[in-house]
């Protein structure tokens, strides 16, 4: 007697074995099998279904967010490595018609594992070793970093091994992802998917055998080797390997594609569905913000950068932008797509926007249409072309909300580095320190790219840069199923093809016929700055200009700071010249004369370039007088105008590459406003620009070295769309920190020398002064008849040109006098008695007399010296003249040279223009202000009045205003924000009262 059983049912008992009973048994068994098989054939269904479906998720889901680029060393890419060409089978396209606009999808093949698949037929054994694979990071900027890991963790995935990520030592490695306290990102589904290991590789005891560490050119064979190879691999290095990747991004077969067949580069798309961002910092992109949803700006996003990755070098751009397109189209359709224009324009995406979109859908009739998200990765402000149309991430709030943090946890009684920090990098920076200033500019520049990046990945159209990492990793992160919503996603992700498949020809824009040359408008930006160093880092080229020269010619130049090759000679009369030991070359003009113009001082060029400064270890200009500001001037290039995009300007030596310039409206004086940083209370602002326009500024350069409050920054952007101001990102972010709080000496001559050469021949005159520093016009009587009101600029701008026109003055000095009442601490009654008074009405006193040394000169027991830097004073210059030499301008006149000074420079008297200096701690660290004297020398009534009323109807910055002073009632700080008030004797408070 037997017993039938099986899994899905109970046993059957026994029969007899009657005729009858036999039928029925065998009736029962052949119902009871067929229900089986039933059964089993609908799972197997089912089965097959949910894991197409789940493939499709992984392979097409549109991710959520991740990381982004660090914004802060803008080092080029590393050369790439020679690669083996891999043969991988043709992928499938359908055509979906959906609203009658047919959109190329990708149709992802069922997940099931094919028994000649890699992933089959590679089944190491688990016991065999620790199994462990790294990398070395190789100092890309953050984009770059971030793909390292994603090609590290598919080699791991592919290879059976956990993935030790390598610890972040320095500033180009950091990614933020060990330091998990800090927000940034949400690396729990990551953990979840994958075998990472985050702790080993912070211990310098890991380390990886010789032999075990492969060779830039075995890493990309690594994956293309398939298992045979991964098994020699294991036998030889059970426990780690080292893909390297210190020599450059693992690329294989053509630039931004993964390695391997088909399906281990499908594996590195998985990873990108698991990358996110913190859910606290992805609150901050546009599309999550309130005041952006519903307005159309999720339409499109563009990344668009100043001439490619790393500033101004347009080769860099144009070649690699080159490669990528050419290495991934067959060719027939690269000549359809990566003709000259495109290929230029893709470099400079904001001069070419409507071209850029390859998509009929998305273009308008009108460029003015275009609403879009910009992602600049902080290196340009599209406002001058397209003010209004655009929003940009901004993590300003979350910035404030992480020095809030870290401030708690010093309260607290815990340490930063012990308590935020993981990373070498972070630990170092945050060792020893009570707030998060030395880590702050970094975590600026790596939340802003993450931010940019997330930007991308979350808007409908994606206009993107062929050859930068950025785009690529929005393009991972948009997912196969939105490939061809983009100008060049379908471009680089095609896993199954060995050339992209183009969108249809009949949905395409701007695609096919001649391979047009007519590039847009040369750029010439009065924003952002090129910031490009040379090979050793001595030398910086801060931007190129067409400058205007005598008789209507322009003369191509570079301002830069640091060491160039030259050589100082001196005649028989001890005259010094200076002799460029370089060349200039432009397109097919090479190898041209360069003429070099140094800053003059009161000793030798010799002394104060080569010889001053020593002790502050920088190769750039600094206090002490060294002066290395410096113009090259390439007199013999010329400048086509016919050519709408100019090639890029070589300096041939051991120097290197800038760019190009800018251009402001003509007005009669502009105000060359010194690098500003840090700034809290926006009142300050909006008072500083309405008063300077009110005495005759016609237009503001502001150059912002950091971050400034959000209220502040609304504030810049006000005036920047009244067109009174233009923004200049002089940060340490964009220059590579060559502008920063520490090195504003030497930024403020660069960014003066900056202000005069975009000026020149479009202003008559162009005013230097600080940010705590106000201009104070005529204070003479004036009739009805008078051609200017009273504190106005124009009686000083009069005398000046008069002095020009007598005397050959080619600018005018005044003289700075410290405003010392800034220091008073105001009783409440005091308080009260101001509380409808502007701040610039606060502080009608000044010094009687200046306080020797630090505001005039003594001179054997008499103290009236003040000229030039003896007395801080200020001055304007004439930008008019376009036959007078363009040269470096310093602080306290054009040159330190006074000798020269005296002749070419005109001391205007008070009564015409002074600087009110809103400062002073010489008085307070020496604790003179209780015994120095004070007079009334209110600022115009009829000035501040204009004032006033300007605010009042400007009903934007009146709202700000409000505010913010609401704000500094209820804080008690209704000063100037750099002052801590003291309390002073009563003889200081007569002019409240």
């Amino acid at each position: 007697m037997h017993t039938a059983t099986n899994s899905n049912c109970k046993p059957i008992s026994s029969r007899k074995k009657t005729k009858s009973n036999g039928l029925f048994r065998n009736t029962i068994i052949l119902l009871i099998v067929a229900a089986i098989v039933l059964s089993l054939f609908t799972l197997a269904l089912s089965w097959v279904a949910i894991q197409r479906d789940e493939a499709r998720n992984e392979l097409n889901a549109s991710p959520t967010r991740l990381d982004a680029p660090i914004s802060e060393p803008r080092l080029r890419r590393q050369s790439e490595v020679d690669v083996n060409k891999i043969s991988i089978e043709k992928q499938t396209v359908e055509i979906v018609h959906a609203n009658n606009q047919p959109t190329p999808k990708l149709v992802a093949p069922a997940a099931t594992a094919d028994k000649n698949s890699n992933s089959v037929i590679y089944q190491p054994d688990p016991n065999s070793g620790k199994r462990l694979l790294t990398y070395k990071r190789f100092g890309g900027r953050l984009n770059n970093q971030l793909f390292q890991f994603i090609t590290a963790l598919q080699h791991a995935k592919v290879m059976k091994r956990t993935l030790v990520v390598p610890d972040e030592i320095r500033e180009v490695d950091w990614t933020g992802m060990f330091d998990t306290e800090l927000g940034i990102w949400d690396i729990d589904s990551l953990n979840a998917a994958y075998d990472i290991d985050w702790t080993t590789g912070l211990s310098d005891d890991f380390t990886t055998p010789d032999e075990c560490l492969l060779h830039w050119k075995e890493g990309p064979k690594l994956l293309n080797g398939g298992p045979k190879h991964w098994e020699e691999w294991d036998r030889k290095c059970p426990d780690v390997i080292n893909i390297a990747g210190n020599t450059g991004l693992l690329f294989c077969e053509r630039q931004h594609q993964f390695c391997g067949d088909a399906e281990a580069q499908k594996e590195a798309y998985k990873i990108y569905s698991h990358w996110k961002l913190s859910p606290e910092l992805m609150d901050y992109i546009p599309s999550k913000r309130e005041e952006f949803k519903n307005k159309g700006y999720d339409e499109m996003a563009i990344h668009s950068r100043r001439a490619g990755e790393g500033g101004y070098d347009w080769e860099l751009c144009i070649n690699g932008n080159r490669k990528t397109c050419t290495q991934h189209l067959d060719k027939d359709v690269s000549k359809q797509f990566c003709d000259p224009r495109t290929i230029k324009g893709n470099c400079a995406i904001w001069m070419d926007l409507d071209y850029q979109i390859k998509s009929k859908s998305v273009l308008k009739n009108n460029e003015k249409d275009y609403k879009f998200v910009l992602a600049s990765d902080g290196t340009h402000d599209w406002s001058i072309d397209f003010d209004g149309q655009f929003v940009v991430a901004n993590n300003t709030e979350w910035l404030l909300a992480k020095q809030k943090h870290a401030l708690e946890v010093i309260n607290s009684g815990k340490s930063l580095d012990s308590t935020l920090a993981v990373s070498s990098f972070a630990k170092h920076r945050l060792r020893g320190q009570t707030d998060l200033s030395r880590l702050l500019s970094t975590l600026d520049a790596l939340t802003a790219t993450l931010l940019d990046l997330f930007s991308l990945v979350d808007s409908k159209y994606l206009l993107g840069g062929y050859y930068s990492t950025l785009s690529l990793n929005a393009c991972f992160l948009r997912g196969l199923d939105r490939m061809y919503d983009s100008n060049m996603c379908w471009m680089l992700m095609h896993t199954d093809t060995k050339h992209a498949i183009p969108p249809p020809m009949e949905e395409t824009a701007h695609v096919g016929g001649d391979e047009r040359n007519d590039i847009p408008a040369a750029l010439m930006s009065d924003i952002e700055h090129a910031f490009v160093r040379n090979k050793d880092g001595q030398f910086i080229a801060i931007d190129r200009y067409l400058i205007p020269a005598e008789k209507g010619k322009q003369v191509i130049g570079i301002l830069g700071d640091g060491y160039v090759p030259i050589t100082i000679e001196k005649d028989e009369k001890g005259e010094e010249s200076i002799r460029a030991d370089f060349t200039c070359s432009m397109g097919n003009e090479v190898d041209t004369p360069a003429t070099v113009v140094l800053m003059k001082g009161d000793q030798s060029y010799d002394e104060h370039y080569f010889k001053r400064g020593e002790k502050y270890k920088t190769p750039f200009s600094t206090n002490g007088d060294r002066f290395r500001t410096l113009i090259v001037l390439c007199e013999n290039l010329t400048f086509d105008k016919s050519l709408s995009r100019h090639p890029p300007l070589i300096l041939k030596s051991l120097d290197g590459k800038t760019a190009a310039a800018g251009k402001s409206d003509q007005k009669e004086l502009v105000h060359c406003l010194n690098p500003a940083y840090g700034l809290k209370d926006p009142r300050w602002v909006i008072e500083f620009m309405e008063y300077h326009r009110a005495i005759g500024v016609s237009h503001v350069h502001v150059y912002n070295v950091d971050m400034h409050s959000p209220e502040v920054q609304h504030v810049l952007q006000v005036y920047r769309a009244q067109d009174f101001i233009t923004r200049h990102d002089w940060s340490g972010k964009a220059s590579g920190e060559y502008t920063t709080r520490v090195t504003y000496e030497h930024a403020k001559w660069a960014a003066q020398t900056d202000c005069a050469l975009r000026s020149r021949g479009m202003y008559d005159y162009a005013l230097f002064s600080d940010i705590d520093e106000v201009v104070s016009g005529s204070t003479m009587k004036t009739d009805a008849d008078s051609k200017y009101p009273a504190g106005h600029l124009g009686p000083a701008l009069d005398a000046c040109q008069e002095a020009k026109t007598k005397g050959g003055k080619i600018g005018c000095s005044f003289n700075s006098n410290t405003v010392t009442s800034v220091y008073t601490k105001l009783s409440d009654e005091e308080e009260l008695a101001m509380k409808d008074k502007l701040i610039l009405e606060r502080y009608g006193r000044i010094e009687a007399s200046p306080h020797c040394p630090a505001n005039c000169k003594c001179t054997q027991g008499t103290c009236q010296e003040r000229k030039f830097h003896y007395g801080r004073q200020k001055y304007m210059a004439d930008v008019r003249d376009t036959e007078l030499q363009p040269r470096p301008m310093w602080t306290h006149a054009i040159a330190r040279d006074y000798e020269e000074m005296d002749r070419v420079m005109e001391i205007l008297p008070d009564a015409l223009i002074s600087v009110r200096h809103h400062q002073g701690h010489w008085y307070l660290n020496k604790g003179l202000l209780d015994s120095m004297e004070e007079v009334d020398a209110p600022l115009s009534g009829a000035v501040m009045k204009t004032v006033r009323e300007s605010i009042e109807n400007a009903s934007e910055l009146k709202e700000i205003y409000a505010k913010a002073k609401d704000d500094a009632q209820t804080k008690s700080m209704l000063g100037v924000e750099w002052i801590n008030t003291v309390e002073r004797a009563a003889k200081y408070h007569k002019s409240v009262m």
